[in-house]
């Protein structure tokens, strides 16, 4: 499991044995767990690999930080199988990625 982390490019890397319960899940990133839309590739160490991708959901006013990483991320896995993409020419994001987002893919 790859978890980014706002206002950091490098994601900590997690194993387990077994898949987590919703329960550390929910610990990890800080809030109820929710699926990220369209998320479902990733490229890692030069090879891109099918995941699914989790975030917080976010229940409170105060919004957390940007993921700039985990955004980008999500955008270019729209991009390669969906053919669209959050960014648009000009620079504006359809939607974006805060707080930590936790990613998993089998090797």
């Amino acid at each position: 499991m790859l978890i980014y982390r706002p206002r950091e490019r490098t994601p900590h890397v997690l194993k387990f044995a077994s898949a987590p319960s919703t329960g550390e899940m929910e610990a990890i990133l800080g809030g109820q767990v929710k699926h990220v839309p369209g998320f479902l590739s990733i490229e890692h160490e030069g090879v891109v690999h099918r995941c699914v991708a989790l975030r917080a959901e976010n229940g409170s006013d105060k919004k957390p930080p940007l993921n700039v990483a985990a955004t980008i991320l999500w955008d270019l896995a729209l991009r390669r199988d969906l053919g669209i993409g959050l960014i648009g020419r000009n620079g504006t994001r359809a939607d974006d990625l805060a707080g930590p987002v936790a990613i998993f893919f089998a090797n």
